[in-house]
């Protein structure tokens, strides 16, 4: 499994906008974008975890002769950890967060997003469709956390990931989604399941992760990546 994990690029493409529901009532052209989510550097110095950079992702479909622009970022971020396994010989970027965001589609005064109709199972489903080295399993429960003055409600996931491309280990998928600002976030964190390894202290990171959150304006988002999707749908 290459640096950028399993997490981020898979979530952003399965999240984007399914222009096909929009057409009943798209008329014009229409461009929207979404404000990249970071986390702030204080939270990422406390846990460890290293800003990899944001990604945008603008996808471009023509529906029944109308074009929609949508604009999408993903933030990811990576922590090292030496696992208490000998096949890995040292330490992996086995601890994964990632946030994503989204815009609110808003067409003649009706907002549509897919996003804010799913639940976190299928959002689940479509990032583990991405990626076949990851297989999500039921959930195991939920924790809340105070970020972006709100309440979000994380939702943790058992299952497995493969890593270096042959040695699977078990996982743990934390996933929350929220309305934030005219954007949808996704929020996903993902580490180690296993026997001898510290899974309160790494929620415990993922909790201050999420704490830090920033999704304004002015956060300082390093776009490392750029790339369009153009794939028409049929309506």
């Amino acid at each position: 499994m290459n640096r950028r994990q399993f997490v981020a690029a898979g979530a952003v493409g399965g999240v984007s906008v399914s222009a096909s529901c929009l057409d009943d009532f798209l008329e014009d052209a229409t461009t929207f974008s979404a404000t990249p989510a970071v986390v702030a550097e204080s939270a990422t110095d406390d846990t460890g975890y290293e800003y990899q950079g944001t990604e945008e992702i603008v996808s471009t479909e023509s529906v029944a002769g109308q074009e929609i622009e949508v604009t999408s970022y993903g933030s990811e971020y990576t922590r090292p950890i030496d696992l208490p396994l000998d096949i890995f010989g040292g330490e992996i970027e086995a601890g994964v967060f990632a946030v994503i965001s989204t815009p609110q589609v808003s067409v003649a005064g009706e907002e549509f997003n897919p996003v804010g109709e799913m639940e976190n199972e299928e959002l689940v489903q479509e990032i583990q469709t991405q990626y076949e080295e990851l297989r999500i399993e039921e959930s195991v429960g939920e924790r809340s956390v105070s970020a972006l003055e709100e309440t979000i409600t994380l939702e943790t996931f058992e299952g497995e990931a493969v890593l270096h491309g042959e040695h699977g280990i078990d996982i743990l998928l934390d996933i929350a989604q929220l309305e934030h600002d005219d954007d949808y976030l996704v929020i996903v964190g993902v580490y180690p399941d296993l026997e001898d390894f510290p899974i309160d202290s790494e929620r415990d990171r993922i909790d201050v992760m999420v704490q830090g959150l920033e999704h304004d304006d002015d956060v300082d988002a390093e776009i490392v990546e750029s790339r369009e999707e153009e794939e028409p749908l049929s309506d």
